[in-house]
């Protein structure tokens, strides 16, 4: 059996994990931890040389992210055969693409659970997938206690969205 792990942010990184670690999953299964980043031409910043920089800043904060998150399956899961993997591109389309290849089992997904206008705006990369993929999809929410308890350390935030102000 394998299992993909599609995660987002720390946040629902965590939530998937442990939904995960929770399930008497058979002997030999296999886990996946991926996380997609926004290809270069996506990127903010006016110069190649800008979008370069938050790309691989990017890049490299999604690799903190799953080696983390593996790291904590694996506390959950001592004899689990965990790999882990960032992609490049457009979030839905690599989740797919990473399943028609890989042929998991299931997906094990977050939901930042988007109602409405902002839903129709920002659409829903679970519904898509949920609808899409080759394989059944859990979709974990993060509990609300956990969005009221939930602590960014200074190194989780990508120096673009850190607002430096000088007194």
């Amino acid at each position: 059996m394998k299992v993909l792990l599609a995660i987002s942010d720390k946040l629902f990184g965590d939530a998937v994990v442990r939904f995960a670690a929770k399930h008497n999953w058979p002997a030999g299964t296999e886990f996946k931890l991926i996380c997609v980043v926004a290809p270069l031409d996506l990127q903010p910043g006016k110069t190649i040389e800008q979008k370069k920089a938050l790309f691989d800043e990017e890049k490299t904060h999604a690799d903190k992210l799953l080696s983390q998150s593996k790291s904590s399956f694996l506390k959950l899961q001592p004899e689990a055969y965990t790999t882990y993997e960032v992609l490049v591109g457009h979030t839905a389309k690599e989740i797919l693409s990473c399943a028609h290849e890989w042929h998991p089992s299931m997906i094990v997904m977050g939901s930042h659970g988007r109602r409405g206008l902002e839903r129709a705006l920002l659409g829903s990369v679970s519904f898509y997938i949920a609808s899409h993929a080759p394989c059944s999809v859990s979709i974990v929410r993060a509990a609300d206690a956990d969005m009221l308890d939930f602590e960014l350390d200074e190194s989780d935030i990508p120096d673009e969205m850190k607002t430096h102000v000088q007194v």
